[in-house]
């Protein structure tokens, strides 16, 4: 599987070096209704802690989510599980909210296993 950015989403370099997303509201109705009111910004701010923007950074279509889970070990200095069990549960409050959407990637032929004959 292979994580990718949401598109609609603007994302920027804070100078502590963190990434802070610009998320667009969410259109309803009481949203509306309420904006007539009081000033709702057409996006909210999200800012991503030094790991949320280490996996964010790896999040590129580029790198699967072993490849993510290997890099924030290293850099980390973590035990394999403990990256693996962290990644996993991140990345599914990211697909959550819909930050990230999870691509899953077909076998190659050469990689499918032979039929017996």
């Amino acid at each position: 599987s292979v994580p990718l950015r949401n598109a609609a989403l603007e994302a920027e370099r804070t100078e502590s070096g963190e990434v802070r997303l610009l998320m667009p509201r969410r259109e309803s109705w009481w949203v509306r209704g309420l904006g007539r009111v009081f000033y709702i910004p057409k996006r909210r701010p999200l800012v991503l802690d030094e790991v949320g923007s280490f996996v964010w950074n790896l999040c590129d279509g580029k790198h699967d989510v072993r490849q993510i889970i290997r890099a924030l070990c290293k850099r980390y200095k973590l035990h394999r599980k403990e990256g693996e069990v962290s990644v996993v549960a991140y990345l599914r409050q990211l697909a959550k909210r819909g930050i990230i959407g999870i691509a899953v990637l077909k076998e190659s032929k050469r990689a499918a296993p032979k039929k017996a004959r």
